[in-house]
């Protein structure tokens, strides 16, 4: 019996479905393109600037032509971006938004990004919200309730840890041990001792938030404080930013704004600071009221 070709490409010379045998070929090609892509991804992101080709082919340990390739692809979805006079390679706006997305996810989150823009309508100010980072507090997302701010200050941009408000607040709350290697970086370059940090801790937490006068942006009043999850770890910090000099200052209608809305949304959310105060690890710190709220009536 003479077997007639068939013109349907599924089938094979032997008139057996060859659909299922590409399906699995192509399967196992795909899931190794994509790992592949993953590491170069993921390579990016260990990086703090733009690299040069052969300097990310150096960390993946691949040839830089194949290094390429998988680059060109990344970049035409906007997982990757490419500058185009320097040539060198970074995260793409796809990869920004696939970390701010799966961070909203996170419902306490979400929920802070709805207290975020009710407050900064209501005190007619800018803010944004930061979470902790590898290299400390980055922000996430932004609101404006007020006057616009000229500001170089964007989404994925990390903040100071012991000069911004958001940084202070993260100082405050945070695990001593799990921030201590930007505190070491940023106390290098600022010349400060632990004495000086150890201070500016306990005034942050007897005062109740975090509050900056002009000193990332001048004539620029901010104030920062945590919304924390319910096993009492920092979620993310809140921070509202006013040109008027002084808006935050204790005292100010503001403050206390913001501080019970802050109260607030804790309470209704029923996460909390952890009890224990980082006492084994920053010794100098014994005995202070969880923050924020130094003060018990906030």
């Amino acid at each position: 019996m003479v077997r007639v070709p068939s013109n349907n490409p599924s089938v094979g010379s032997d008139g057996s479905d060859i659909t299922d045998a590409v399906d699995v070929a192509d399967t196992r090609k795909g899931i190794q393109s994509v790992e592949v892509s993953g590491v170069i991804i993921a390579a990016l992101c260990d990086f703090k600037f733009p690299v040069p080709l052969k300097d990310l082919a150096a960390a993946v340990g691949m040839p830089p032509a194949k290094v390429h390739r998988y680059l060109a692809s990344l970049v035409r979805i906007g997982l990757a971006w490419q500058d185009d006079l320097t040539g060198l390679y970074g995260l793409g706006p796809m990869a920004l938004r696939m970390g701010i997305s799966a961070i909203e996810r996170n419902d306490v989150v979400m929920r802070a990004g709805r207290l975020l823009r009710n407050l900064a309508i209501e005190l007619r100010s800018s803010g944004h919200l930061a979470i902790w980072g590898e290299r400390g507090p980055v922000l996430i997302r932004t609101e404006h309730g007020g006057p616009p701010i000229i500001s170089t200050m964007g989404l994925g941009t990390v903040m100071p840890l012991l000069r911004s408000a958001t940084g202070q607040a993260f100082l405050s709350t945070m695990p001593h041990n799990a921030i201590e290697h930007v505190i070491r970086a940023e106390q290098d370059i600022l010349h400060w001792d632990d004495a000086t940090v150890d201070r500016l801790i306990v005034e942050t937490r007897e005062r109740g938030a975090a509050v900056i006068e002009g000193d990332i942006v001048p004539g620029l009043s901010a104030i920062s404080a945590p919304v924390y999850n319910l096993d009492g770890a920092v979620a993310c910090c809140v921070t509202l930013m006013n040109p008027k000099a002084n808006y935050f200052q204790p005292g100010q209608p503001a403050f206390d704004v913001f501080l019970r809305a802050i109260a607030d949304f804790t309470q209704s959310w029923g996460g909390k600071p952890r009890d224990e105060d980082d006492k084994a690890d920053n010794p100098g710190l014994k005995d202070r009221s969880a923050f924020p709220g130094g003060r018990k009536d906030v």
